[in-house]
Order: C-alpha cells, then structure tokens, then sequence
C-alpha cells in the first residue's frame, strides 16, 4: 500500500527538474523611476534598459511612430540590437487595435550603430491622429529574452518630437 502511495505522489507532483520560467517577461507595471524625457515616452526593457517612443507628425509625408533602446542609466547610450524589425499593436481609445511594423530608421539618424544592428526604428501610423490616446504593446527581444513592452496614456501630440 506505501509503495502505491508513493507511486501516486510521483505521478502527481513529477520529479526531476523543475519547469523553467518562460522565456518572455512583461515589464512591471508601476515604475520606480519617471517614464517620461523630452519628448519621450519611456518604457523599461528588461532591467538595464528602456525603449523609448515618440511620434513624428506630418501632413505631408505621414505620421509615424519611433522607438530609441538606450541604457536605463543618465547617459541614455543608444543600445543596437541585432534584429530587422518590431511587431507592435496600437490601441486607439475607442478600442480599434493598428498593427505596427517598426523597422530600422535611416542609417544617418543613427550613426553609432554598427552594421546589422539597430537601436532607432520607425513605423507608419497612417490612421493616428494628434489627439489620440494609445495604448501600444511590442515584443522586444534584448539579452537573450523577449520583453513585453507597454506605453499606456501614449498621446502623440504631447510626444512629438516632428510637427508639422
């Protein structure tokens, strides 16, 4: 009967090693530091970097959406990753979601990064508006892990950093 029961609790509760965490982790939701610089909407991105957004405002050539990953220290150092492109999802207030692909900026709007590496990415945004009130959410992958990154209140009017 022990041996029964012992077998029962093997089965139960398995052996070996435990299951290892999963390999994408959403970022804390309350920030022990200001999220917001110049024209910039921060995020954190794992625990030694930040992704930063902005809008570009343009009639003429179109609205846009930008994303800087710098180190989340005073110095902001542009931090390039090795990848083509972001998949984000944007959320207007009246719950209407807009896939975002961000791909690399002009070579000449980022000029530290090495070949193959980016750290600026922009994305159009057609449909966003001055006033809109978005909530976006991209997968970003930097030290070996893809990070959930969310700006919520993202108003592209207040976060503009091109208006025209």
């Amino acid at each position: 009967m022990r041996r029964l029961a012992g077998m029962t609790c093997l089965l139960a509760f398995g052996c070996g090693a435990p299951t290892p965490p999963p390999a994408t982790h959403r970022e804390a939701a309350e920030p022990t530091h200001s999220h917001e610089r110049d024209k910039m909407k921060l995020a954190d991105l794992g625990k030694n970097h930040h992704a930063g957004l902005t809008a570009h405002l343009s009639s003429r050539s179109g609205n846009e959406l930008d994303v800087f990953i710098e180190s989340a220290d005073d110095a902001h150092t542009p931090t390039p990753l090795p990848i083509a492109k972001l998949l984000a999802t944007a959320i207007t207030a009246d719950g209407k979601a807009h896939q975002l692909l961000f791909e690399p900026s002009e070579p000449e709007e980022r000029k530290g990064d090495p070949p193959g590496k980016c750290s600026h990415f922009v994305a159009k945004a057609p449909w966003m508006k001055p006033g809109d009130t978005l909530a976006i959410t991209a997968d970003i992958p930097i030290d070996g892990q893809t990070h959930i990154v969310e700006w919520t209140g993202f108003n592209p009017k207040k976060y503009a950093h091109f208006e025209e």
